[in-house]
C-alpha cells in the first residue's frame, strides 16, 4: 500500500478534503470484476499490484511504473454482457485512455474511449460483451505512473458465470496411448487427485472428454503429475470430426487453467512436447461450462439405494443415525468422505458428495478473522490477536457468533478457523491471526470463540496442530521445517490450547500443521493427534490436513491420526483402499475416520437441512458492524498517557500524519485476510466524524510502510500549529513469510520523533500484529495500539480518543524493549538453521521468560492502561476441596472518576523443586466498574492448574504462591497455597 497521496511536498490537506474514495451506488445491477485474475503492464513496486484494484478495497490500489502507456486487464472468468465500467483513480490518473473487451484475450474491441479524462470517479457507460476487459491508458496527467483504487466492471447479469462444477466428471473418455492399464484416459475425469492417465514416451499424444451434448464451455483445470507437456493445444468439436483450437499453451506444470470459450461436445488435450523423457500425465482435466453455474441451494437428492435414507430427517441419536449410514456403505463410499476433490470453487476446499446415501458436500472456507479467499459481501472483523486483546470471553463468544453467521450465509460447512498457536516470537508472519503467547490465554480465547461460531451451526476448525509458529519462507512444509522440542514443553505450551478446545469447546475439528515435530509430520504424529488431543482430552472430532500438509502416504497418515486430507485425495482415496488391502491400514481405522466425520455432519444438521447460502451472498449487516467496531475498540491497548487523553472540547485543532491514516494495516495478508463490506473507515474519517465541524483535522502523509520519500517536514510544520498531534504507524504481516525485525520501517520512527519533538502533546496510534520497538517512547505523550483493527478503524480509535469508550484492552502479548531480549533470539530458534529449528528456551516463551530472567520487558503481557484507575484488596485462597480444587478469591476496585474495566489476573508458581516458570496464568476475568464501585472475583484452581508434565500431568506437594493483579508484573497481591 504506497502512502503517497498529496504530490506537493510539504502540502498539508484538510482531512475533509482528503479522504480515500468510497464505493458509490451504481446502476449496474451485477459487479463482475471483484476479486477476479487481473494482469497490468507493469506495477510501481510489488506494495502495489494489479490485484489491489479488483479487491473490493478502495484503500488499496494498483499503480503503475511512471511511463506511457499502460494496461490493467481483468478475466472475468466467462463472457459476459458489459455496460458499465467504474474507475476509482488516485491522484495520478490518466487524461488518454480506452477500455476494450475480448472474449478470447487476443481479439480486442474499444467500448468506450476519451481523451479528456477527469480523474476522481469516473462512471462510464459501456456496450460490449467479453470475458476480458482492459484499461489502455495512453497519456497520464501527472509525474507519476497511473493509479486505481479500483477498477469496476458491471454487467446486466444476463450472462451465466462459469459454473464450478466439473462436466467432464466421469464421462466417457479416450486417449491416444496409455503407459498400461493401471493409468487409463478415465483415471483423468474420476474426481480423485491419486489417480491419474499417463500416455507412452512419444510426441503428439491427446485424451478427449465426451460431456453427452453440445455445452458452452468456460474453462478447463489441467493437474498434471511431474511428467508434464510444455506444449499443448485444448481443441472444441460438436461432432468429434471437426475441431476447433481454442488455447495455445507453453506448459509449466502443476495446476494450470488455459482460457478456453467456445461450444463443445467433445474437448480434448493434445500434448505437443513433453517436458521429461516420459510420457504425458494429468491427474485430473476438469471442463467448467456456463450452463452448470453453482445452485443457490442444496438440490435435493434422490436417493438410489433400496432402503432409502432413512438416517435422514431421524430424531434417532447421532451415533444410531451414523452406525445406520456405515452400515450400507461401501470402501468407496468411505474414503469418499475423506477427501477433497481438489476444487477451488464453490468453496476453497471441497468434498463430493454421495448422493445414493443422501450424503451431502461439504463445503470448507478461511478463515480466522472472517469469511476469507476473497469473498465479497462481508465483514472484515479485527484480527483474533485484536480479539484476545479484550480479554472478554463474552465478546469473544459474541466475534465468533458474528463470524458463524456470516460463514452460514455463505453456505459455509467448515470455517477454517480459529488459529490457536502460541505467539513464540513476534517476528512469525502469522501472530496477527493467533492468540497469545499463553497457552491458558490462547484456550480460552479460541473456545469462546469457537462456541460462537458453531452457534450459528457452522463447523469450526481450530489450526494448527501442534508448534507451528515459524512460517520458514520456502522451506514451510519441507524437513527442514522440522521443530526440535521437548516432550515437557511440548505438553505444558503448545498442546493445552488445542486440548482445551477439543474438551471444553467441543470443536468440531482441527487441522494438522506443515511443520514436522522431532522429524515426524505434524499430520502423522500419533503421539500430538492421538494421544494426546484424541484420547487425551476426549475429543470425537476429525482431523484434517492443511493444505499440502499431508505427505508421505496412507499408511502414515491414516496411522498417524488424520482423517480427512485436503484439498485432494492423493493419499486418502484409491491409496487408501490399497493400504487397507495391503494390511497397512486396518479397516477399523478407516471406519474410525469416516464416523468421526459423518458424527459431525449430523451433529451440524448436514444431513437435514439445506444450505443456507451461497459465496455470492451479502452476509455483512449493521450488528455485525457494531461488533466488529466495539471488538476494535475494546481490543486496543493504551500503552502510555501522560494526560493527554481523553481529548476534550478545549482541543481545537488535530494534525494527523503517518501513512496509516488514511490506507491502514487493518488486516494481514494470507487465508486470514478478509475484504470490507463496503468499504473501511480510516482515521482521518472517523476522527474527523468525532471531532465535529468546530474542530480543524488535518493530514500529511509523512511516513509510511511503503513511502519512500517521507513529508516529515511538512508533519512537523502541521504539528507545531496544531493543540495535539496524532502519529499512524504500523508494519504488515502475511502467512508464508515471517519478519526480520519488529522496528518501524520506512523512516515511520523518524516521523513519530520529529513530530514529538515539535509538538509534546503527540499521540502514536500503532497497527502492528505483534509487538513492536518504540525508541521515541520517552517523547511521546500516549501511545495506542490498536493491532489489525478491520474495516471500523477509524469509528473504533475515534471513540477511543475522545473517551467515548474507556481503553480496557490489555497485552496478549509480551513486548520486548529490542530483539536481542527475546527468548528466540539465536537463529538457530528463529527462524531455525541447518534443517532444525530448536525450541531451546523450553517453557520460558513470553513472559515465562523475562521473569525466569528477571529481564525488564518494554511493557509486559497482560499490561493496559485505562482513563481510570483500579485497586486490588481481599485475597483470600481456599485449601483444596475433596475434588482437588482450589478457590482463590479477590475484590478488585474502581478508584478513579470514570467508570471502566480491568481484567482481573490470576497468576501461579510452582515450588521451585518443579522446575516451571515464576509464575504462570491459571485465570482471568474482565470486570466493568462504575467509580468507587467494587466486585468480588472468584477463581477455582484445578489440579491440573498446579500440575507440570513428567509423562503424566503431576502435582506435587508443597507451597503453591498465587498472585492476582492486572498484568503479569502487576500483582499486588500475594498468597500461599498448600498442596499434601
Amino acid at each position: 500500500m504506497r502512502r503517497r497521496l498529496a504530490l506537493v511536498t510539504g502540502a498539508v490537506v484538510a482531512a475533509g478534503l482528503l479522504t480515500a474514495p468510497l464505493f458509490t451506488a451504481q446502476a449496474a445491477p451485477t459487479l463482475l470484476s471483484q476479486g477476479h485474475a487481473v494482469t497490468a503492464s507493469s506495477t510501481e513496486n510489488a506494495a502495489f499490484p494489479a490485484s489491489a484494484a479488483v479487491d473490493g478495497d478502495p484503500g488499496t490500489r494498483w499503480s503503475s511504473q511512471a511511463s506511457d502507456p499502460q494496461t490493467l486487464q481483468v478475466d472475468l472468468g466467462s463472457v459476459h454482457t458489459l455496460n458499465q465500467v467504474v474507475l476509482q483513480w488516485e491522484a495520478a490518473y490518466a487524461t488518454a485512455f480506452t477500455l476494450q473487451a475480448s472474449t478470447d484475450g487476443s481479439q480486442w474491441s474499444t467500448v468506450y474511449s476519451t481523451t479528456t479524462g477527469t480523474g476522481g470517479t469516473q462512471t462510464l457507460p459501456v456496450a460490449g460483451s467479453g470475458r476480458y476487459v482492459r484499461l489502455a491508458t495512453t497519456k497520464r496527467a501527472t509525474q507519476w505512473g497511473v493509479s486505481l483504487w479500483e477498477f469496476q466492471v458491471f454487467g446486466d447479469g444476463s450472462a451465466q458465470a462459469c459454473g464450478s462444477a466439473d462436466a467432464a466428471l466421469r464421462q466417457p473418455a479416450t486417449a491416444s496411448s496409455v503407459q498400461s492399464d493401471a493409468f487409463p484416459a478415465s483415471a483423468a475425469f474420476d474426481g480423485d487427485l491419486g489417480t491419474r492417465w499417463s500416455s507412452l514416451a512419444a510426441d503428439p499424444q491427446w485424451i478427449q472428454v465426451d460431456l453427452g451434448s453440445p455445452r458452452p464451455v468456460c474453462g478447463v483445470d489441467l493437474t498434471w503429475e511431474t511428467a508434464y507437456a510444455s506444449a499443448y493445444t485444448i481443441q472444441l468439436s460438436t461432432d468429434g470430426s471437426s475441431w476447433s483450437t481454442a488455447a495455445t499453451v507453453a506448459g509449466t506444470g502443476g495446476t494450470e487453467h488455459p482460457a478456453v470459450s467456445g461450444t463443445a461436445r467433445y474437448v480434448r488435450l493434445t500434448a505437443t512436447a513433453r517436458a521429461t523423457q516420459w510420457g504425458v500425465s494429468l491427474w485430473e482435466f476438469a471442463v467448467h461450462t456456463s450452463d452448470s453455474a453453482t445452485p443457490t441451494t442444496t438440490p435435493t437428492t434422490t436417493p438410489t439405494n433400496p432402503g432409502g435414507c432413512p438416517w435422514v430427517g431421524s430424531t434417532a441419536p447421532v451415533a444410531d443415525r451414523v452406525n445406520q449410514l456405515m452400515a450400507v456403505m461401501t470402501p468407496q463410499q468411505k474414503v469418499k468422505v475423506l477427501h477433497g476433490n481438489g476444487a477451488t470453487g464453490p468453496y476453497i476446499g471441497n468434498t463430493d458428495p454421495v448422493p445414493e446415501l443422501c450424503i451431502p458436500a461439504l463445503g470448507l472456507q478461511d478463515g480466522p478473522a472472517g469469511v476469507g479467499d476473497g469473498l465479497d459481501g462481508v465483514t472484515q472483523f479485527p484480527a483474533p490477536v485484536s480479539a484476545a486483546a479484550t480479554w472478554d470471553t463474552g465478546l469473544l463468544n459474541r466475534y465468533g457468533s458474528a463470524m458463524g453467521a456470516e460463514f452460514a450465509g455463505k453456505g459455509v460447512d467448515i470455517a477454517l478457523g480459529p488459529t490457536i498457536n502460541l505467539v513464540r516470537d513476534p517476528r512469525w508472519g502469522r501472530d496477527f491471526e493467533t492468540y497469545a503467547e499463553d497457552p491458558y490465554l490462547a484456550g480460552a480465547a479460541g473456545t469462546a470463540t469457537i462456541q460462537g461460531i458453531q452457534s450459528q451451526g457452522v463447523m469450526a476448525q481450530a489450526k494448527h496442530a501442534a508448534a507451528y509458529n515459524v512460517e520458514a519462507g520456502a522451506s514451510r512444509g519441507t524437513p527442514s521445517d522440522n521443530v526440535i522440542v521437548d516432550d515437557r514443553t511440548l505438553h505444558e505450551l503448545y498442546l493445552p490450547a488445542f486440548q482445551q478446545v477439543a474438551s471444553q469447546g467441543q470443536v468440531a475439528s482441527m487441522m494438522c500443521a506443515y511443520n514436522e515435530i522431532n522429524g515426524v509430520p505434524a499430520c502423522q504424529s500419533a503421539g500430538v493427534l492421538t494421544q494426546a488431543i484424541k484420547q487425551d482430552a476426549g475429543w470425537g472430532g476429525f482431523v484434517g490436513s492443511d493444505w499440502g500438509s499431508a505427505t508421505g502416504g496412507a499408511r502414515q497418515l491414516a496411522n498417524g491420526g488424520l482423517d480427512m486430507e485436503m484439498p485432494g485425495g492423493a493419499f486418502f482415496g484409491q491409496g487408501l483402499l490399497d493400504a487397507v488391502s495391503r494390511g497397512e491400514v486396518t479397516q477399523a481405522r478407516v471406519d474410525d475416520m469416516v464416523r468421526r466425520v459423518l458424527t459431525q455432519m449430523f451433529r451440524f444438521g448436514l444431513f437435514d437441512r439445506a444450505r443456507r447460502g451461497t459465496p455470492q451472498s451479502v452476509v455483512t449487516n449493521a450488528a455485525n458492524v457494531a461488533t466488529a467496531r466495539d471488538v476494535a475498540a475494546a481490543g486496543t491497548v493504551l500503552l502510555k498517557n501522560t494526560g493527554v487523553l481523553p481529548l476534550t472540547a478545549a482541543t481545537k485543532s488535530i494534525a494527523l500524519s503517518g501513512g496509516d491514516g488514511i490506507d491502514p494495516q487493518n488486516i494481514g495478508g494470507g487465508s486470514a485476510k478478509v475484504n470490507p463490506s463496503p468499504a473501511s473507515v480510516n482515521p482521518i474519517n472517523g476522527i474527523k466524524a468525532r471531532a465535529g465541524s468546530g474542530v480543524t483535522v488535518s493530514y500529511v502523509d509523512g511516513a509510511g510502510e511503503h513511502v519512500q520519500t517521507p513529508n516529515i517536514p511538512g508533519a512537523v510544520a502541521a504539528a507545531k500549529a496544531a493543540d495535539v498531534a496524532i502519529v499512524f504507524a504500523s508494519y504488515g504481516e502475511s502467512e508464508t513469510q515471517d519478519l526480520d525485525s519488529i522496528d518501524l520501517q520506512h523512516q515511520q520512527n523518524d516521523l513519530i520523533d520529529a513530530v514529538a519533538s515539535a509538538n509534546p502533546r503527540t499521540v502514536v496510534v500503532l497497527n502492528t500484529g505483534s509487538a513492536v520497538t518504540m525508541p521515541w517512547l520517552g517523547k511521546v505523550a500516549a501511545v495506542l495500539e490498536g493491532w489489525y483493527p478491520g474495516q471500523e478503524n477509524g469509528n473504533a480509535l475515534a471513540s477511543l480518543l475522545y473517551g467515548d469508550v474507556n481503553p480496557s484492552g490489555k497485552l496478549p502479548v509480551s513486548f520486548p524493549k529490542q530483539l536481542a531480549d527475546l527468548p528466540t533470539a539465536n537463529v538457530q530458534q528463529f527462524p531455525g538453521a541447518n534443517d532444525r529449528i530448536e525450541y531451546s528456551e523450553g517453557l520460558n516463551v513470553g513472559y515465562r521468560w523475562y521473569d525466569s530472567r528477571n529481564l525488564e520487558p518494554l511493557f509486559p503481557f497482560g499490561f493496559g492502561l485505562s482513563y481510570t484507575t483500579f485497586g486490588f484488596s481481599n485475597l483470600v485462597v481456599t485449601p483444596q476441596g475433596t475434588n482437588g480444587t482450589a478457590t482463590v478469591t479477590a475484590t478488585v476496585t474502581n478508584t478513579g472518576t470514570r467508570a471502566g474495566a480491568d481484567v482481573v489476573q490470576l497468576y501461579v508458581g510452582q515450588p521451585a523443586g518443579n522446575g516451571e516458570p515464576p509464575k504462570q496464568l491459571k485465570g482471568f476475568r474482565k470486570v466493568a466498574l462504575n467509580p468507587g464501585q467494587s466486585a468480588q472475583v472468584s477463581f477455582p484452581l484445578t489440579p491440573r492448574d498446579l500440575a507440570h508434565w513428567t509423562g503424566s500431568w503431576t502435582t506435587n506437594a508443597g507451597q503453591y504462591r498465587v498472585y492476582v493483579g492486572d498484568s503479569s508484573r502487576n500483582v499486588p497481591l500475594s498468597g500461599t497455597l498448600t498442596v499434601s
